[in-house]
């Protein structure tokens, strides 16, 4: 009796886990079409999170599709901003440009792997980013956690540089065009809306 309550417990949390892990799917067509909005920002002080030193560079407004996260739990980053999100717009919101490809994360960083880019790899570079995210409450940093590949978002917040106490320093990316080491952005998150 007890291995069947067991196997049926184990079989209810691996359903559980599946729908709550699962990519969500749209179809084809572009889902997030525009370009992330930035503005340097003007007359708004470093302040304080946590044990880091946060300097705000630019504003950001995002609208895109989730293609990967990735959590990290144990690198120097980790208590700054312990998830990683590869966000793509325009043709990268795409099924029909998503489907022959995986996107992989290690390292603070993304790459792609596929037998043929859907599209040139140059507009595949500028529609999609790795962003370090810092949620500014309790409340988004547990949706944070919340987010599935697929799912769609709205994000506003700051672009940011960080200074730890050890003396390390972590430099957000302000250019969509930039690839490889430190190409990712370090955002800070007022807002986020699953769309």
């Amino acid at each position: 009796m007890i291995k069947h309550v067991l196997f049926f417990v184990l079989l209810c949390g691996g359903v559980y886990y599946y729908w709550t892990t699962r990519p969500v799917e749209h179809g084809p067509g572009v889902v997030a079409p525009e370009t992330p909005a930035q503005q340097a920002t003007f007359n708004v002080d470093n302040f304080d999170y946590k044990t880091f030193d946060i300097t705000p560079k630019a504003n950001i407004d995002l609208e895109a599709r989730i293609l990967s996260i990735k959590n990290y739990y144990f690198d120097k980053y980790a208590e700054l901003c312990p998830t990683d999100i590869v966000f793509g717009w325009g043709p990268m919101s795409d099924e029909r440009n998503l489907g022959s490809l995986m996107v992989r994360q290690s390292e603070r960083s993304f790459y792609w792997e596929m037998t043929e880019p859907p599209i040139k790899q140059e507009k595949m570079w500028q529609h999609a980013a790795n962003m370090h995210l810092i949620g500014s409450t309790k409340k988004i940093r547990d949706k944070i956690s919340s987010l599935r590949q697929g799912h769609v978002v709205k994000i506003s917040g700051y672009l940011v540089n960080a200074k730890s106490p050890e003396g390390w320093t972590l430099e957000t990316s302000l250019s969509r065009k930039d690839i490889g080491d430190n190409a990712s952005e370090l955002v800070w998150v007022k807002s986020l809306t699953i769309l």
